[in-house]
């Protein structure tokens, strides 16, 4: 369970602002009353906690396990793309003009916000987070942080964070309605070393990505499927995509599966 409160020595808009996202969220709102976040969320029983605070808002998690919005390895990646290096899920999404992107486990935005730098003249970038909390601190992040370079501000402005499921998400769309669809499930074995995910594992969506899943994916896909996981996951080998793409030493892999194309071991 998540509940929703404010930091130390809040002000009066500070705790109105924070019942309000509570009540958009459908998640409870609890007044801070000088507590310790440790203590709330032993009172409550609270997996996490909302915080509401005058810089943005936060995930806790537990003790010493604050989550905000930041760039995380995007910031990286952009700086391998400015200076005319490859990134593997923009070659992936490939060069051809975007009018849809939907990114189906957006998570901390980092993915969608390359291929909306590197495809500014798509309209309709969708990012779907199933975690309420995380969906609005990054929908927040999209709204509100400001790079240096202005091109990658306006690539945040054009993203769209939606706090739903993709299974239902998937499920209500049109066939062929989307251009490109990507998933980054978690991972069949964990890379351990990613610092973003410090403080949010066993907090996230963990459910399987499936076969159904993937034919559904298709369906409504105009062009192509994208899946993110480790070169050797089982995953690639009972859902074979047309190209697998990735660096020679990379521990993740973008399989894409083009429309019409996809062959199947199962």
């Amino acid at each position: 369970m998540t509940i929703v409160t404010v930091s130390q020595k809040a002000t009066v808009e500070e705790c109105r602002e924070a019942e309000a996202v509570a009540k958009c969220l459908a998640l409870p709102y609890e007044e801070r009353r000088e507590r310790s976040l440790p203590t709330m969320q032993k009172i409550y029983g609270a997996d996490d906690i909302l915080v509401i605070t005058k810089k943005g808002p936060q995930l806790y998690t537990g003790e010493g396990k604050e989550h905000t919005f930041h760039l995380s390895m995007a910031q990286l990646r952009l700086l391998r793309l400015q200076r005319g290096g490859v990134d593997h899920l923009a070659e992936a999404v490939g060069d051809e003009p975007l009018e849809s992107f939907l990114d189906c486990t957006v998570g901390l935005g980092a993915d969608s916000l390359i291929v909306s730098y590197v495809h500014p003249e798509c309209p309709r970038y969708i990012g779907l987070e199933g975690v309420p909390a995380l969906a609005y601190i990054t929908n927040y992040g999209c709204r509100h942080f400001t790079h240096k370079e202005h091109a990658v501000t306006a690539a945040l402005r054009r993203l769209q964070i939606v706090a739903m499921r993709y299974e239902q998400f998937l499920a209500q769309q049109w066939e062929n309605s989307i251009d490109v669809i990507y998933f980054d499930p978690m991972f069949e074995v964990p890379v351990k070393e990613s610092p973003q995910f410090t403080g949010l594992r066993g907090h996230l969506v963990e459910s399987g990505f499936t076969a159904d899943t993937l034919r559904r994916a298709l369906a409504v896909a105009r062009r192509k499927v994208i899946v993110k996981e480790r070169p050797f996951a089982q995953l690639f080998q009972t859902m074979r995509p047309t190209r697998l793409l990735g660096g020679k030493y990379s521990r993740v892999a973008y399989g894409v599966y083009e429309k019409g194309a996809t062959m199947w071991n199962d």
